[in-house]
């Protein structure tokens, strides 16, 4: 589904498993899409599920 570019070499991530890096608060953001619709551009706009701290 993407292939992550902040690693050499390139890792595949399947679209679960690119989601649950997303909602864990660790996404990929420099990736390249292989697949035609980009889903995982409309997951990263949904944003995290990650709690922040309030201080």
């Amino acid at each position: 589904m993407i292939e992550d570019l902040d690693v050499q070499p390139p890792k595949p991530w399947c679209l679960d498993c690119a989601t649950a890096l997303v909602r864990a608060g660790d996404p990929v953001m420099a990736y390249r899409p292989l697949d035609e619709e980009d889903a995982y551009r409309r997951v990263l706009a949904g944003g995290s599920t990650q709690a922040l701290p309030f201080r």
